[in-house]
């Protein structure tokens, strides 16, 4: 009972946000126009203030987290060169391999990462989190753009510069950039400053939920049933338990080491796929179908993995 205790406690805040945003939408509290403006303030201006002073609030930067950082860049490159080849061979509408292979391997670590490393880890998870959050995003980003481009019918195919610069107009890749120079140079900050910039910097999340929450649209699936229900299954499930594996049992993570990369590799599917969707005139209903039933499914998952996770003493 106290392991499910555990386990509805770290999934429920996040969740009710969810579902608070899905209702204020329905009662017109919530416009597009809100949500879409809110959206943007919290991927250029919040997010990066986050990610600026869990840095320079870090009381230490452990280097010894390079062993996990550089597991979490093999997630990425094992799953993408996995499924840009295996993918092709069971879809063959180019407009939905894109969605399908970036959708299964992208999660939304930026949005889960920092509260659920807090939650279940404190302030240890928080810097390791913020620290795979700098190593991977713009990986993330740039594999994105050649995943896309390699499966667009736009005629664009892959480019290491364009990838590279569409990488560095990340506003959050910035905030890790300052951040980390302000901690490495030990710069000082006016304490109002400090403050008001913290305090801003507290809104990131839960307004990001709360406009999630707001997205939600259940446009009908039926169409993308197979390749939806077999995507969902292993972002969500299959995936976490083939990485969890050797992460545990290889490197022998635990506790508040094992809770990031628990979060990485089981969140749902980031947001950012569905707007690549659109950019790259991919099967951007797809990926918006991708987006809404990874986040409710993943209520259940994640729940189940915390559970079994706590049972196992592992975090």
């Amino acid at each position: 009972m106290e392991n499910l205790i555990f386990a509805f406690n770290a999934v429920a805040p996040s969740f009710s946000i969810v579902i608070f945003g899905y209702m204020l939408r329905r009662k017109g509290v919530l416009t597009e126009d809100f949500i879409s403006k809110g959206n943007a303030l919290c991927f250029n201006v919040l997010f990066p203030l986050l990610v600026f002073f869990n840095l320079y609030d870090a009381k230490n930067i452990d280097f010894t987290y390079l062993k996990i950082i550089f597991f979490c860049i093999g997630v990425i490159l094992v799953s993408v060169g996995v499924m840009t080849q295996l993918i092709p061979k069971f879809v063959k509408d180019r407009r939905k391999i894109g969605v399908i292979i970036q959708c299964m391997y992208r999660g939304n670590f930026m949005l889960y990462g920092l509260p659920f490393s807090k939650s279940l880890g404190g302030a240890q998870s928080v810097a390791l989190s913020t620290s795979i959050m700098a190593a991977t995003l713009p990986i993330l980003n740039t594999m994105g753009v050649f995943v896309y481009s390699a499966f667009s019918d736009m005629g664009e195919r892959p480019s290491t510069k364009k990838a590279f610069l569409n990488a560095l107009k990340n506003p959050i890749i910035w905030g890790v950039i300052i951040g980390m120079l302000f901690y490495l140079l030990k710069l000082p900050m006016p304490v109002f400053l400090h403050t008001a910039g913290g305090d801003i910097a507290k809104m990131a999340t839960p307004l990001a939920f709360l406009f999630l929450g707001g997205q939600f649209e259940f446009h009908s699936a039926k169409k993308n049933l197979k390749p939806l229900a077999a995507g969902l299954i292993t972002k969500l499930v299959i995936m976490p338990i083939v990485f969890l594996f050797p992460a545990v049992y290889f490197l022998g993570l635990r506790g508040t080491e094992l809770i990031p990369v628990f979060i990485f590799v089981s969140a749902p599917t980031a947001i950012t796929n569905y707007q690549m969707a659109i950019q790259f005139d991919a099967d951007y209903e797809l990926a918006g179908d991708f987006l809404i039933y990874s986040m409710i499914f993943s209520a259940f998952t994640l729940f189940f993995f915390i559970y079994i996770l706590r049972g196992l003493g592992l975090i």
